[in-house]
Parts: structure tokens; sequence; C-alpha cells
């Protein structure tokens, strides 16, 4: 009974370990050659097929996005070797240290390879044969095992490697080599997804001599040569024995937002002129007044400061029309009157309200009603114990800092100064 518990729980272990989850990179690496963009490097492999001299051990990952496949792989490796001496597209990059991956794009491949299987040859100085699996000529000869045909020049795909040590040379030790790579999902015809499911396999080419293996048939045996995948075997191009892979994980909100604002900024910027509008108004008029705002020492002869400054008792006609403006104001001192709301009271339009105040008082309706606050303003600070905000309210300012602004531009002094001077 326990040893069918323990084989049991073993099982489990195994079938856990049998999984690599590919997850998502809201931030996708460098292609590089350079790990540091990968902060984890989830899965480790010692290799154990004889006959080499010095076993490599392998670390590597997988990542994720809307467009790309990521990998990375990090051997050791204290003899580089370059048997082939072949270009991307060889066949014979396999002698080669390097790394062949499987993808099984489908996860429906049994014993042999298909059409949307592929096999990807990477040594470690960048050279990379590709096959694809299922060629129909290969599949009709019975003792052909891995039916497949190169298509190296018609797959996008993304390679870049960095090696520590020398080619060739048997009386040193070198470091290894990085191999970091990028697929188009659109070249593996994949609408990735998370938890979708399907087939890889990595294995390690390894060769610690350097031998001509040109004379070689595919009968010799090439000394110091192996190759083995991650499941430990020799014997690896059938998707069947290929280990599951899940696609784990999604784009986080931050990473959501920044592409729904790329694909829709337009949108968003009339949004935020929207929203933004109206206090661009307010700060364009506030500076409309400031600019406009005649300072009193520069109009004690004005038109203006004559009319403010008469007895009510000895108006003319044309004078009694503006002193019912002026009453208009002084009614609603605490608030934002427009020229349109003083000429509705008027009964005459803004343009006869503007002409009027032209040719009378020299001046604009807007500049008259701010004068009249002014003025009201300078007796309530003498007259009264309100302080500045409670002032700049009454006289209808909602921002009692650009009451001092203008207060200051008209009387030459601030509120608080203008009080102690008087």
């Amino acid at each position: 009974m326990k040893k069918l518990i323990f084989f049991l729980l073993l099982l489990t272990v195994i079938s856990v370990r049998a999984q690599i989850h590919i997850s998502y990179k809201d931030n996708p690496p460098i292609i590089d050659g350079d790990i540091s963009d990968w902060k984890i490097i989830s899965y480790a492999f010692q290799q154990t097929s004889p006959p080499v001299i010095s076993p490599n051990k392998l670390r590597y990952d997988f990542g994720f996005d809307e467009n790309h496949l990521y990998g990375v792989f990090q051997v050791k490796d204290q003899q580089l070797t370059d048997l082939a001496k072949d270009k991307n597209g060889s066949p014979r990059l396999i002698f080669n240290d390097g790394i062949e991956l499987y993808i099984d794009t489908q996860n429906n491949s049994k014993n042999l390879m298909d059409d949307d299987d592929y096999q990807l040859i990477m040594d470690f100085m960048g050279n990379l044969t590709v096959f694809r699996g299922g060629d129909k000529y290969l599949l009709k000869i019975k003792d052909y095992k891995v039916p497949k045909d190169t298509v190296t020049n018609h797959f996008i795909m993304d390679l870049a490697t960095k090696f520590d040590g020398t080619i060739n040379k048997e009386t040193d030790i070198d470091l290894g080599y990085v191999i970091e790579f990028q697929i188009a999902w659109a070249a593996l015809g994949i609408r990735p997804h998370q938890g979708q499911n399907f087939k890889i396999d990595v294995c390690i080419n390894d060769a610690d001599g350097y031998v001509d293996i040109k004379p070689l048939s595919e009968k010799d045996t090439i000394p110091s040569y192996a190759f083995q995948n991650i499941n430990r075997k020799t014997d690896f191009g059938f998707p069947d024995n290929w280990t599951n892979a899940t696609l784990k994980g999604q784009p986080s909100y931050w990473k959501i937002f920044n592409r729904y604002l790329a694909l829709n900024g337009w949108f968003l910027g009339l949004i935020i002129v929207a929203l933004f509008l109206p206090f661009l108004i307010i700060l364009v008029r506030q500076n409309y007044k400031l600019r406009n705002m005649q300072p009193k020492r520069r109009s004690e002869d004005s038109k203006l400061t004559t009319f403010l400054e008469m007895d009510k008792n000895v108006l003319s006609q044309e004078d009694a029309f503006i002193n019912q403006a002026k009453l208009f104001v002084l009614k609603r001192l605490d608030q934002n009157i427009s020229s349109a709301e003083l000429a509705d009271d008027l009964a005459i339009s803004v343009r006869q309200l503007q002409r009027i105040f032209k040719e009378k008082l020299d001046t604009t309706p807007t500049n008259f009603i701010t004068t009249l606050k002014m003025e009201s303003a300078a007796k309530m600070l003498l007259n009264t114990d309100n302080n500045i905000s409670e002032i700049a309210y009454a006289m209808g300012f909602s921002d009692p800092a650009y009451f001092t602004r203008l207060f200051k531009k008209y009387f030459g002094n601030s509120p608080s100064e203008f009080a102690k001077k008087g």
C-alpha cells in the first residue's frame, strides 16, 4: 500500500513538473542576448547524456504578449564548438553547440510532426535553421521518422546570442552562451489567450571537441558530441513526447489603459479639452480684465472718474442712463455680472451699450463693472472688519487671489496694503 501511495505521489510530481507555464510580459524583453530583462528564469536542466567531456547546464524560460512568444536559454558550456561551419538554413547546425526548440502549435500532433509543427535550430553564434513538419513527400517514406522541410527564409523571428569563450579551442575553459529570441504569433498561426495550451520541447546540442565532419557518413559516430532534451530523451522529434505549455496571465490595467490611449488618444484628448475648457475660458477672461484694467492713478481725469464723482442731482438725461447702469451693478455686487446682463436690463443691445460707454465714458462695460466693484471693495476695506476673502466673495469673485491681483492693478497696492494706508 505504501509503495502504491509513493508511486501515485511520484506520478503527481512528474505531471506537475512536466508542464511549462509561459507568463504574460507587460514589459517584453529586448532581444539582444542579455538576460537582465528576465527577472526570473524559471526552469533548469542538467545534461546527463554521454559521451561529452563537460555536460552542459541549462536555464531557460519563456514569456508572451499579444504579438510574440519570447524565450531565453542560458547554457554553461566549457567547450564552445562549431562543427558544422555552416550558416542560416543549414540542417548541419545541429552539430554545433546550441538549442533546438520544437513547437506543436495546435496541440494536436501524435507521433509525427505535421504542418503546424516547427523545429528551430539555434546555435551559439546566432545561426538559425527552421523546419516545418508535414512534408507530403517524406510522409510517404515509411522509414522517414520525422517528415519535415526547411522554411527558414519565410519564418518571422528575431534571434540574438552572446557567448563567452573561444571557438574550437580545447585547451581553455569557456563559460557558455545565451540565446534569446522572439517569434511572431502570426508565424506560428496562433492567436494567444490566457489558458491556451500547446506543446514544446527543448533540446541541448553539445559538441566538446572539434573534428572535420564533412567526410563522415550519417552512420559514423562523432566523438564528444551528444544531444538530449529536457525530458532526458535522445530521440525527441515526436510530438507525443513533448512537454505541455500553457499561457498564463494577462496585461495589467495600466498596459490596457496605455493601449486604449494609443488607439483612442484623440477621443480622450477631446474629453480633456471639454473638461478644462471652462477653466481656460475663465483664465482668459481674468487675464483680459487684468490687461484692460486702467489703474486709478492714471484715470483721475478720465470721463469715468468724473462721472463717478458727479452729484446725481445734476445728471443729464444721458448721464441718468449711465447712472441706471451704475445702480444695476451696485445692487448686484456679489454676482458675476456680464455685459449682456447689463444691456438686457437697459433694454438695449450689447453693441449699443459698448458704443454708449465708449462715447460717454471712454471705457468698456466690463471695465465699468470692475471699477465699481473695486471702489466698493475699497470702501469695505476701510469701513468694515471683513477680511480680504470675505470682501472678494461680496464683490462676486470666486477666487480671492485673482481679486487681489485686480485690486492691486487698479489701486497700485494690495488690499492689505491699502487697508494699512487707509
